[in-house]
């Protein structure tokens, strides 16, 4: 008997994630639910604006809430059983607990997938990028809540798990976070924006093609991304210390998700004072969205780095993170990220949102080709952020790679990151606040 269409995706969603194990006939009764939850939705039109967005997990997911079967813990039988939806509780799964196994559900909630998918649709429209990817999370216990993508990768290396080149975004958020713990950051010290001759005949500018400001204090250098002002932090952090900073925020090495394929990325060479200044303020190196949404979720959330996840037993646990830097840290850090958002001269006001403030840090970067050359004119917008900075009660990574614009590329972006940042957040927080 041939596998009907819908089969044949649960098995790609079952094949991404190897945590997730169904029998045939829960595959058929699953795959019966989709075709009648598709028929209705055709019936309703609702939807069909959403049908371009892939989410490799997304449509397919959403449908498998309907039924997901129980998780045998270690040493225990496996014996399935069937777990019916309950739509008053966000269509999230939910089942009787026993003592012999282990009761597993999604994190993902159906509402705020919409979100994603709503806003990966929008953009994609407007912009026509050759991709976009979409991480939501709570970042107190690594719970991914919603994702997607506007199109499926063409291997087998989910967008999510894939290491990208020159993360902009979290790299120098690393960055300032050790130069804090390090004791070597004042918020009122001042230093000379602009080009900085590092080493001999190597110079570091900033993004104004070196023109820099003037003479600044160091938090309105954060504000205004100066690379300067990165590279000047990186010469006080002594020895390998950087270094293990990237390592200890779990850039360079897999984070443990349930995809399949994740790649650990590389933390880039800091050999030299010129190299070590460049991976300050990101570039060199790699990291996936995954990585970066865990990294700072640990800024977020108080000092843990949270494993990301979309499975979890249903009880009343939070697995602790692993702590990478003080508690007084990540509250410096995430005043001076709300700062970069919500005062000026901050980079990133575009970011800001009704009723809660929100901290975090636009990235933009040329993208590569397979030798690692930069692509002239071809760039990657990308922003992460969270809200409320004082109490983060959501993440949201968002990453859209080379828009067809005719934007100016010194606007960073804002235009084509933040409406769909704002519209996720923004709907999120207040579908939260009401649930």
């Amino acid at each position: 008997m041939t596998p009907s269409i819908e089969e044949k995706e649960i098995s790609t969603v079952l094949q991404s994630f190897p945590s997730l194990q169904m029998d045939e006939d829960k595959r058929r009764d699953i795959a019966s639910h989709i075709r009648r939850e598709r028929e209705l939705l055709i019936q309703m039109k609702r939807r069909k604006k959403y049908a371009k967005v892939i989410g490799g997990v997304a449509a397919s997911f959403a449908l498998l809430f309907l039924a997901y079967q129980w998780m045998p813990s270690e040493g225990t039988p496996s014996v399935p059983s069937v777990q019916q939806m309950n739509a008053a509780e966000s269509k999230k799964a939910q089942a009787t607990e026993t003592t012999s196994q282990a009761d597993i559900v999604l994190t993902l909630d159906s509402q705020i997938q919409e979100y994603v998918e709503e806003a990966i649709h929008k953009t994609g429209k407007a912009y026509q990028p050759e991709n976009m990817t979409v991480i939501v999370t709570d970042p107190n216990t690594g719970e991914i809540l919603g994702m997607g993508n506007l199109k499926r990768p063409t291997d087998k290396v989910p967008h999510i798990v894939r290491a990208i080149p020159d993360p902009v975004a979290a790299f120098p958020i690393v960055t300032l976070a050790a130069a804090i713990e390090e004791g070597k950051y004042e918020d009122n010290e001042m230093y000379d924006s602009g080009t900085y001759e590092i080493t001999p005949g190597k110079f570091i500018k900033d993004h104004n093609n070196g023109t820099g400001w003037g003479q600044i204090t160091y938090l309105e250098g954060i504000q205004r991304s100066s690379n300067v002002a990165f590279a000047k932090l990186s010469e006080r952090i002594p020895g390998d210390s950087l270094q293990q900073y990237f390592e200890r925020f779990g850039f360079g090495m897999k984070t443990g998700t349930e995809q399949i394929n994740e790649q650990p990325g590389k933390i880039p060479n800091m050999d030299t004072p010129y190299d070590k200044a460049m991976a300050a303020y990101g570039l060199g190196g790699s990291a996936s969205a995954v990585q970066q949404v865990a990294a700072l979720g640990a800024i977020a959330n108080g000092g843990e780095l949270m494993k990301p996840h979309v499975t979890k037993e249903e009880r009343n646990h939070v697995d602790k993170g692993r702590r990478v830097i003080s508690e007084e840290t990540a509250k410096q850090v995430r005043e001076i990220l709300e700062a970069v958002v919500n005062s000026r001269p901050g980079s990133d006001t575009a970011f800001s949102i009704k009723e809660h403030t929100v901290a975090g840090r636009t990235g933009i970067v040329e993208k590569r080709d397979q030798q690692g050359n930069f692509i002239e004119g071809k760039y990657t917008y990308s922003f992460i952020g969270f809200a409320p900075s004082d109490d983060p009660k959501l993440l949201v990574y968002i990453a859209v790679d080379n828009p067809n614009t005719d934007l100016w590329v010194g606007l960073w972006g804002k235009e084509i990151v933040a409406p769909p940042f704002k519209e996720i957040m923004e709907n999120s927080l207040q579908y939260l606040q009401h649930r």
